[in-house]
């Protein structure tokens, strides 16, 4: 497979485990760094422990059981001693996840960027001029996946790719730690910002789609102003972000998409840490059940039933996109927010997988009424 980070690992060690040979082919060095907010929830936790059934306390930096939200830098709601979020750094996170696929029998090869595919020879060759031939491909390379590029030609659709920028603020005398995550809505137009406790730093960011947002940067940097005093020295990175455009056909013949190569960003909650390692997981129980029945040409039809039940959630969500990111709705949310304890709660029961998706979007056509509809269905009302 093409990619050691959660999606990878995940179906690495799911293979493994049954006995399958597998390999795990990165072009970094683990441990790596790579861009991303780090939030855990507890529907990753209880992933993680199904697929490596092991504890993750060695690569958590913090934990919080609330979240404050705001509307730019009004406070309008904050929630405590309700339900965990963990955050990590995905640099020790996908470290630790590749180590424990490894421990259990994957081949991982690092420093090796793959060159060319040839879906046609079922054979990859690296940049280094080495040749693997494979029974069947998983694509778990992220968001530029070249998995992705050579099935379909493309990697993303760039209207409707997302995009994100980040920085580390390291914790000072003018930065103090805090202990819940702030969610930032009004900052962007179909999109959020967040600030989330780190060890060391705090992690700031805003995400949101690339064609609605033009002046993205002027607007991160305005918020990094306004929220901590100035603009810290520290460096913005930017990465693109699948926004809820996930593929509907996640592969082509015996290649398999999982994780961000496959589009599985939740585009409500812009969780995909837990997607990424349930999608792997399940193109690796796909590829185990065809095996086993001695077809292998099946896999990908497995595969597609699995992958239908993240498919319908975050089909769910994006109709909720409507409601809760335009910035002509934004304005009915903020208003209703600071009215209501069970919204922000719920939200975080959705984050924890204690409430599904459909449950969470008949909650809030119930709660926002006629109101909701209409940003729901604004054709309609004309």
């Amino acid at each position: 497979m093409v990619g050691g980070g959660p999606a990878g690992s995940s179906a690495a060690h799911t293979l493994a485990a049954a006995g399958i040979n597998v390999c795990v082919i990165d072009r970094s060095v683990f441990p790596r760094d790579k861009l991303c907010g780090g939030l855990l929830t507890l529907r990753s936790q209880k992933t993680f422990q199904a697929i490596f059934q092991t504890g993750w306390s060695p690569v958590l930096q913090t934990t919080s059981n609330g979240a404050r939200l705001y509307f730019k830098q009004k406070l309008l709601n904050a929630v405590t001693d309700h339900k965990d979020i963990f955050f990590t750094c995905r640099r020790d996170y996908d470290a630790f996840l590749l180590e424990l696929a490894q421990k259990r029998g994957a081949t991982v090869v690092q420093g090796a960027p793959v060159q060319t595919i040839d879906l046609k020879q079922s054979s990859l060759k690296l940049s280094d001029g080495t040749i693997f031939h494979f029974d069947f491909l998983i694509g778990a390379d992220g968001v530029n996946s070249l998995v992705a590029k050579s099935v379909f030609g493309e990697a993303f659709n760039r209207d409707t790719i997302g995009f994100g920028l980040e920085m580390e603020v390291p914790l000072s005398a003018e930065v103090p730690p805090i202990t819940e995550p702030e969610i930032y809505f009004g900052l962007l137009d179909w999109g959020y910002g967040w600030v989330f406790p780190k060890g060391k730093t705090l992690t700031a960011g805003v995400g949101g789609l690339l064609k609605k947002n033009p002046k993205m940067r002027e607007d991160f940097e305005n918020f990094l102003t306004q929220r901590f005093g100035r603009l810290p020295a520290a460096k913005i990175k930017g990465h693109f972000i699948p926004f809820g455009d996930f593929r509907k056909t996640p592969g082509r013949g015996n290649v398999l998409l999982c994780g961000d190569a496959a589009g599985l960003v939740e585009p409500i909650t812009g969780e995909g840490i837990a997607f990424a390692m349930l999608s792997g997981s399940f193109a690796a129980e796909s590829i185990q059940e065809a095996l086993s029945a001695a077809q292998p040409q099946s896999a990908l039809k497995l595969y597609g039933k699995r992958y239908a039940t993240i498919a319908g959630s975050f089909r769910q969500a994006n109709f909720l996109r409507y409601l809760l990111f335009p910035k002509t709705s934004q304005f009915l949310f903020s208003k209703a927010l600071p009215r209501s304890q069970s919204i922000p709660r719920r939200h975080l029961d959705l984050m924890a997988d204690e409430l599904s998706h459909g449950e969470y979007v008949k909650f809030i056509l119930k709660k926002f009424g006629a109101g909701a509809l209409k940003m729901l269905f604004p054709k309609q009302g004309k």
